[in-house]
């Protein structure tokens, strides 16, 4: 009997002494993966107010949550005197956790207005509203429930078209408790029902919480121990990486995608009812939010983003993709929304044929990190062209 009470406390021991270990070299490393994303009752989802880490799935920004839940420095809702503010709109683009906050664009492009002569002694701050997983229409409704208590001067959405339209549509979506529109009669009817019944789950859980003691250890330690955020982040990419194969006969059928998440079919003219009525939900929903920020007295501007092949430093790389997807033309729904937001009145900047061009030039990727390079989100150098470009663009807007 004192033997196995010996065995079990030196197994006991060793198990400590290994979690110890792990959690130190982990921490020598930087290797965290914390839980910076929580439920929303209006949008379905939101960062964590306060959290902050290293984001190690691509790049490798240091990720810091304001006291709002904003990717961002803390502003006051009140605009300081003489200043110009901006809010910017997006996804995991605008989000930006590949980079540290000041490499990011819509930083960049702050700190490159403040020599705009038409703004006078004007200052300017940037506002960034940006989370993974948005489309147009999430970015409607953070417009609503997020951006109108800081009184901006200006929106800018910044457009990805490699899922932002196909996010619009739910027959897309890849996030359950989004909420959704549908066009309906020629307007944009709004689909919450199972949001709020996600915000009511996600009360009570909280709730529970508070009064089940190995609940609090077990949200405790999602939120400071390394070893059990390496093994959650394992079981999460083992089961992505699982459904994705399953789902990968299905997915073709519709559109085949260079890399997760991004759809080649908007890259053609829509020939399938389910991209036609994508393209209707995110042309209205760029008319709404400009005419809710007209409305408010405020300027409204669109700028697209790049997509990785779209820019490739090599035109052959380009040519290759476009002839296997059925593609005449890359650079589709760039030109499609282009003509739809000057029809419209709406000003709007193209990224990607600058940008293609800049990268053949230099032979350099704007998008990729290390074995990624061409595909995923902006570098450095992405986000430091996309940021100089639009702030020398909105400085000719803005007089």
């Amino acid at each position: 009997m004192k033997q196995i009470l010996l065995k079990s406390l030196l197994v006991l021991g060793s198990i400590i002494a290994a979690l110890v270990l792990g959690e130190v070299g982990l921490g020598l490393l930087g290797i965290e993966y914390p839980r910076f994303y929580e439920a929303d009752p209006n949008l379905g989802s939101r960062l964590r107010p306060g959290m902050e880490g290293y984001w190690l799935e691509e790049g490798g920004g240091y990720f810091r949550v304001n006291s709002e839940g904003l990717r961002d420095r803390e502003h006051s809702l009140t605009p300081a005197p003489n200043t110009l503010r901006i809010a910017v709109l997006g996804d995991s683009f605008a989000e930006a956790k590949e980079v540290d906050r000041e490499e990011a664009f819509w930083a960049i492009m702050e700190k490159g207005l403040q020599g705009c002569g038409n703004l006078g002694r004007r200052q300017v701050e940037v506002i960034n509203f940006g989370q993974s997983g948005f489309g147009t229409t999430q970015e409607l409704l953070a417009l609503r429930h997020r951006v109108w208590k800081y009184s901006p001067d200006v929106v800018l959405v910044a457009f990805f078209t490699g899922n932002d339209v196909a996010d619009n549509f739910q027959a897309f979506r890849q996030w359950y408790l989004f909420p959704y529109f549908t066009y309906e009669d020629g307007e944009l009817v709004l689909h919450d029902r199972h949001t709020r019944k996600g915000w009511e789950v996600f009360e009570e859980s909280e709730k529970t919480l508070q009064k089940v003691w190995w609940l609090r250890w077990k949200r405790w330690l999602a939120d400071n121990s390394r070893v059990y955020q390496l093994i959650g982040h394992s079981q999460k990419r083992w089961a992505l990486w699982r459904d994705h194969m399953a789902q990968r006969g299905q997915a073709a059928a519709v559109s085949e995608a260079p890399e997760p998440g991004l759809f080649s079919a908007v890259y053609r003219e829509p020939d399938q009812e389910v991209w036609q009525e994508a393209w209707k939900i995110t042309e209205a929903a760029l008319l709404t939010m400009r005419d809710e920020v007209e409305a408010r007295g405020a300027r409204f501007f669109v700028v697209v983003l790049s997509t990785g092949m779209q820019v490739h430093p090599d035109p052959a790389a380009r040519k290759k993709y476009a002839d296997w997807i059925g593609s005449q033309d890359l650079l589709y729904p760039d030109r499609r929304l282009a003509a739809f937001c000057r029809r419209e009145g709406m000003p709007i900047l193209l990224l990607a044929p600058a940008f293609q061009k800049y990268a053949s030039e230099h032979q350099v990727f704007l998008h990729g990190f290390g074995d990624t390079k061409g595909g995923g989100h902006w570098n450095k150098t992405g986000h430091r062209l996309a940021g100089e470009m639009m702030a020398e663009w909105l400085c000719g807007q803005l007089n």
